[in-house]
């Protein structure tokens, strides 16, 4: 009975020590892969690390599938024009209430937030419109018009978020608050940029 019990221990080892040897071999190799296709896409973008940081924790949801990844990325986008929105929101509230009782009222600075965090709001619905369009590529009716479409989209994004730091440019304001808008906005740009490039790298 003990020789049975021995020999039946060294059966569970044996398999164990097998699928131990199975999970190293497959399991890595395909995340490996996946990560390598979300590399070799983010190369072609202007900013190759950024995109790639911020993409490949997704790379096991990716897959080695383009429009996962550009959707994936779109998804992202949105999240960072929210992001962007929520700290121009607090900056206008800051704005409108440093100017409350003051004689005029609409102070360039708060105008400007103003315009800033509508093309903020802008951004994020043509970013989600490019999503929306994105869905029907599978579907393989009128590809390349949704191409287009989706190009469009995120092309408009782009341009909103460069009216919104034009503004500054053009009227003196607060340095801090011209210094918190520009970095939140240009860093949205680069995600936006590659998101983009991304897109245009899609073929079909």
């Amino acid at each position: 009975m003990s020789q049975f019990l021995y020999s039946l221990t060294l059966v569970f080892v044996f398999l164990a020590s097998a699928n131990t040897e199975i999970t190293a071999d497959t399991s890595p190799s395909y995340s490996k892969n996946h990560k390598i296709f979300v590399k070799t896409a983010c190369n072609s973008t202007t900013y190759p690390d950024k995109c790639y940081k911020s993409l490949s924790s997704y790379s096991s949801t990716i897959k080695s599938d383009p429009i996962k990844l550009c959707t994936t990325a779109l998804k992202l986008n949105v999240n960072s024009a929210k992001e962007a929105a929520s700290v121009i929101s607090k900056l206008l509230k800051k704005s409108q209430k440093s100017a409350a009782g003051r004689k005029n009222k609409m102070l360039p600075e708060k105008l400007i937030l103003r315009d800033c965090l509508e093309e903020m709001r802008d951004t994020i619905v043509e970013l989600k419109q490019a999503i929306t369009e994105m869905k029907t590529l599978r579907d393989g009716d009128s590809v390349p018009e949704h191409m287009t479409n989706v190009r469009t989209w995120v092309s408009a994004a782009l341009t909103d978020e460069g009216t919104c730091t034009d503004g500054f440019e053009e009227i003196k304001v607060n340095k801090e608050t011209k210094k918190k808008v520009t970095k939140v906005v240009e860093e949205l740009a680069t995600t936006t940029s590659n998101t983009l490039a991304l897109i245009k790298n899609l073929s079909y």
